[in-house]
């Protein structure tokens, strides 16, 4: 070992004092002996800190480390507004993987810290204390300003690092409402087959002929209802029981709008009255599936593509999917 280092601390003791006064009693407990390493090594580097990856934004904050707190939010605010973009507007991405894109940033986010924040709270108090020594005219002056700067700083620095975490929940609360909306539209179609459904699918299946005629008329007229599989639909044309083909769904004659297919009646309901409090011409009909019956909800029909098109921009502000079909 060098002459002058501390065969405790293995630094020298002028640094190990400058270090000290930067970091406060706690603060050189817990970095201290990283410090250590890195001094004997001649650089900083990567090593894991649990306070660094969770504090994150509010860590960097407390310790004054305003590049890495530049950077950090940065990265922050583009990430938050790509989720953001990723929950909200593309609907051909599968929930699942939303799910792991979102998983892999906020890791990456936290990771990011708790791997080098260590080497940038070394570099930070490292230029400093070259500055306290500089500005200083006695070392015990520099230590002294070290210390009052610590002293200053901590109750300001836990309010700014309260404030900052704040904020970081704020954000991930707006990410959480974007990934909250898309998962509820598409938690229908889904949900497994519920045993509670086949007789309300049964009853609207088989409607008597009076009960037909005002099912024809539905919000928009154009609508042609033919069934995906050999089951009656309640829009079906009257007439004494007659076969449908399966696998044929029914065609609008225009533009519209799918938004879901949903296996719970009482989700289709409020999805129907959130699209007619926009509105928005809601078409609704029964699909029987090998998971049970649906109700497939569209919006439309339209005689321009322009109308659809405006009318999905409403419906994804509604939190919900839409996804255009043509004639």
């Amino acid at each position: 070992m060098p002459r002058g280092w501390d065969h405790t601390t293995g630094m020298p003791p002028g640094t190990e004092a400058l270090y000290r006064a930067a970091l406060g009693p706690a603060g050189a407990r817990a970095y201290l002996p990283f410090f250590t390493v890195f001094e004997a090594c001649g650089r900083s580097g990567a090593v894991w800190s649990p306070r660094a990856a969770v504090g994150n934004l509010a860590w960097l904050v407390y310790w004054r480390l305003w590049d890495a707190v530049l950077a950090q939010a940065s990265l922050a605010v583009a990430g938050a507004g790509a989720l953001g973009w990723l929950w909200a507007r593309a609907d051909g991405v599968p929930v699942g993987v939303r799910v792991g894109l979102t998983a892999t940033f906020c890791g990456l986010w936290c990771a990011l810290p708790g791997l080098w924040g260590v080497a940038w709270l070394h570099g930070g108090l490292r230029q400093r204390a070259k500055l306290a020594v500089e500005e200083a005219e006695t070392f015990k002056e520099a230590l002294e300003r070290l210390e009052r700067s610590e002293n200053a700083w901590r109750l300001r620095g836990l309010g700014v690092a309260a404030a900052v975490t704040l904020a970081v929940a704020l954000l991930a609360g707006v990410v959480w409402q974007l990934w909250r909306a898309p998962v509820a539209a598409g938690e229908p179609a889904s949900a497994a087959p519920r045993p509670a459904q086949p007789p309300a699918a049964s009853a609207a299946a088989v409607p008597p002929p009076a009960a037909t005629q005002p099912a024809l008329p539905k919000p928009e007229p154009d609508l042609e209802p033919v069934v995906e599989h050999p089951v009656a639909s309640p829009a079906a044309a009257p007439g004494p029981a007659a076969p449908e083909a399966p696998g044929i769904r029914p065609r609008p004659r225009g533009f519209g709008v799918n938004v879901g297919m949903f296996a719970v009646a009482g989700n289709a309901e409020r999805v129907k009255a959130r699209l007619a409090e926009a509105g928005l011409p809601v078409l609704d009909d029964p699909v029987e599936s090998a998971r049970g019956p649906l109700t497939r909800i569209r919006v439309g029909p339209f005689d321009q593509s322009e109308q659809a098109e405006a009318a999905a921009k409403t419906v994804r502000a509604l939190g919900l999917e839409a996804r255009v079909y043509a004639p």
